[in-house]
């Protein structure tokens, strides 16, 4: 008799919508407040008081230039920005493409007129990984901290930029080895979802609140239905990657070439997936898919 599937008690707290449930909402600053304060404590002189959240969508300045949308986009009371998102999928480039979308918050912080003095607010940046990303020999720590240095007096910094990554998969502590707050949100960003119930020793008032956020039970009709796309998306992807790898596409398909995922796709019609389902998975028009297939 086949093993019944318990459904979760918790939505992935790194999915897009239940992310932003949890830090980008108005209601919730208080968690936000406790997320920056313990990923920037090593940064910060003093800790964060009160932070405003702004709109989380930047337009290009033409039609020619990409738009930027942040799951997080706040600043504090001196004027610092902060960015803080949730990355599921590798770039090759990754930490040159969050410099750009930087760079993006930079210029809109211009002030026009001839008396500009360049003198931007503070910009940190969060980006939580769920992939493993090669930020140089020996560097391996869960948390990398990439800032503006003087090449020849490293003791020097510009600390008017810095960028922070937490790479996910790199954390391996179990639910008993962690003590440290950090410890704990960690745990809960990687295995929230895993779990049956809040872990005993996480008794902080605002993880019992991260809990309560992602406890599926709760959410409203709407937000059930997103966290349902979402997850299918999810799956979706893992299925299509899976799939390339059997077939030895997955090189094209990684690297995000369009022969790559056509390659699959012709892959998966062939051995009798249905087109709906191919076209859902792999994004591709059905059009383009049946043509590719028949070429």
């Amino acid at each position: 008799m086949p093993k019944k599937l318990l459904k979760p008690k918790f939505a992935p707290l790194t999915l897009d919508s239940t992310f932003k449930k949890a830090f980008a909402n108005e209601q919730s600053t208080e968690l936000l407040l406790f997320l920056l304060n313990t990923f920037l404590a090593e940064k910060l002189k003093s800790p964060i008081k009160e932070v405003i959240n702004i709109n989380h969508e930047l337009f290009g300045k033409t039609r020619f230039n990409r738009d930027a949308v942040f799951d997080v986009y706040c600043r504090d009371a001196t004027g610092t920005r902060f960015v803080v998102e949730v990355q599921v999928k590798g770039q090759k480039h990754f930490i040159k493409r969050t410099f750009f979308y930087l760079c993006m918050v930079v210029c809109s912080l211009a002030v026009k007129g001839k008396e500009y003095d360049f003198n931007i607010p503070k910009l940190y940046s969060i980006s939580f990984l769920e992939f493993n990303h090669n930020f140089g020999k020996d560097c391996t720590e869960v948390i990398q901290y990439l800032s503006l240095r003087n090449d020849k007096h490293p003791e020097v910094s510009y600390d008017f930029l810095q960028m922070i990554f937490v790479v996910l998969p790199r954390f391996k502590k179990k639910e008993s080895e962690c003590e440290t707050i950090m410890d704990k949100i960690l745990f809960s960003l990687k295995n929230g979802h895993k779990l049956k119930c809040v872990p005993k020793s996480f008794r902080e008032k605002e993880l019992l609140q991260i809990f309560r956020v992602a406890e599926i039970s709760n959410f409203t009709e709407r937000e059930l239905k997103q966290y349902e796309v979402s997850m299918m998306n999810r799956h979706d992807q893992k299925a299509i990657l899976a799939y390339a790898k059997e077939k030895g596409e997955a090189r094209g398909l990684v690297r995000g070439k369009k022969e790559g995922i056509l390659q699959t796709a012709k892959s998966m019609i062939k051995d009798g997936l249905e087109l709906e389902r191919v076209a859902r998975i792999t994004k591709l028009p059905k059009k383009q898919i049946i043509a590719f297939s028949n070429g």
